[in-house]
């Protein structure tokens, strides 16, 4: 007779998968025993599943998910645990699989899945998924270095073309960590705008503030930008960023008074506005918040974005300055292309390049910014200086007739408080590059 083998870990009440916090308790209890054989964490996500919800609805969207799950429980029924992670998301653990081995199983299940043919109402559905493999203790000690490297992997196998099985690298991965890192945030609703006051430098007064992406982390850390925008314009997620700031300032504009009504500057990249979808998402948002009335909003766009010639680039803004959205060229006087954009573009400001603005001490920028002030002068547009940080800068920006200024020199860029407390319940570990929630009261 033969015995029935117990699988390594107990399976949850009626047997269904075990949920997140449970699945990350009995990853830590892994770490905890410390296997000399060590053990696989694969991560894995159901491809296009939004397609499939919005196409066939929310019912047959979960019988996938329930399908999907069932046939990893059976591939893995004596060799681990597999559970739901999130969404469309699921993690699996291996136990006594190192690299290699935990790279098979996560080819025989990517397989497996393709293989399946699943039934709805008037039809048949075939799914597939995609994969991020990753080893204890290769891709890290912990559980949180763990899941990071399981993530970048996945993001890494969906970027390359989907329903394929990456396993975890080393440094070289940078990129698709930041990424998985930006991916969560913009899950968890996580990235929102930090707003730094622009101030009219006759009279000192704030008169707009600009929008800048932040991704908010455990206490009180704050990520700027410039630690994540780059891996995401690789990895082509600089529409989702925008999708969320966008919003999030249509919002506060909504919200404003006739007394604290002022302009917001948003940067928006072309990745966007080539998103016909998106950009009717945003002007439907925009309408039912009558958030654009007046022109509190400003688009700043840079010459980098602005590739192809002056008619394509107009007619991917006509949508938002007929809604009475303004735009901005940012970073002026960077590129030899800004002017056939000035001449071409319905622009209402010019923001000069930062880069000039650190340089005034020197005579020959200082005679380029004022050849900036004059054209634009001349065109009846407002002149906007960034970074300024001396006052030095701002008198010389001051005397040469520029209208606004940023910068530190005047003030750092702030958050909503009340609304970055309550991303914090949300903890993150930025040194590995994973999210996850905190629990929190129901």
């Amino acid at each position: 007779m033969r015995m029935r083998r117990e699988p390594p870990f107990p399976l949850t009440p009626s047997g269904k998968l075990p949920g997140r916090a449970e699945i990350l308790a009995r990853l830590e209890s892994l770490l905890a025993e410390n296997p000399p054989g060590g053990f696989g964490v694969v991560l894995f996500s159901i491809d296009r599943f939004q397609f499939i919800n919005s196409r066939y609805g929310h019912a047959p969207a979960d019988t996938v998910l329930e399908r999907v799950g069932a046939a990893a429980k059976q591939l893995l029924r004596h060799k681990g645990l597999v559970g739901r992670w999130g969404g469309d998301e699921f993690l699996c653990l291996l136990t006594a699989a190192d690299g290699a081995a935990a790279d098979a199983m996560a080819e025989q299940l990517r397989a497996r899945i393709a293989d399946l043919v699943i039934p709805l109402d008037s039809s048949v559905l075939t799914v597939t998924c995609s994969f991020g493999a990753a080893a204890h203790p290769d891709n890290g000690a912990d559980a949180d270095a763990l899941l990071a490297a399981a993530n970048a992997a996945l993001l890494q196998a969906r970027q390359s073309g989907r329903n394929r099985v990456v396993r975890a690298s080393g440094p070289e991965s940078r990129v698709f960590r930041i990424g998985g890192v930006v991916e969560t945030a913009l899950r968890e609703e996580r990235i929102m705008p930090a707003y730094q006051p622009i101030f009219d430098l006759v009279s000192g007064r704030i008169v707009a503030e600009e929008a800048l992406a932040r991704i908010v982390t455990t206490g009180d850390e704050v990520l700027a930008a410039d630690e994540f925008i780059d891996a995401a314009s690789q990895l082509q997620l600089t529409h989702k960023i925008d999708r969320a700031v966008v919003a999030a300032v249509l919002r506060r504009c909504a919200a404003m008074t006739a007394d604290d009504r002022r302009a917001i500057f948003v940067n928006v990249s072309g990745d966007m506005l080539r998103r016909p979808e998106l950009v009717r998402e945003l002007l439907e948002t925009a309408r039912t918040a009558r958030a654009a009335e007046g022109g509190e909003v400003v688009l700043e766009i840079t010459e980098r974005e602005l590739l192809g010639d002056p008619e394509t680039v107009k007619s991917l803004f006509a949508p938002f300055v007929e809604h009475g959205f303004k735009l901005a060229l940012d970073d002026f006087g960077s590129g030899y292309s800004s002017f056939q954009y000035l001449a071409d573009l319905p622009v209402s400001f010019l923001k000069i390049d930062g880069r000039l603005i650190q340089r005034l001490h020197e005579s020959r920028i200082r005679a380029i910014v004022r050849g900036i002030q004059n054209t634009a002068r001349e065109l009846g547009l407002i002149t906007l200086a960034e970074y300024v940080e001396q006052e030095r800068q701002a008198n010389i920006l001051r005397e040469m007739g520029v209208n606004w200024a940023q910068g530190h020199y005047f003030s750092k860029a702030a958050m909503d408080e009340k609304e970055a407390g309550q991303r914090r319940s949300m903890s993150v570990n930025w040194a590995q590059g994973y999210y996850y929630r905190r629990p929190g009261p129901r």
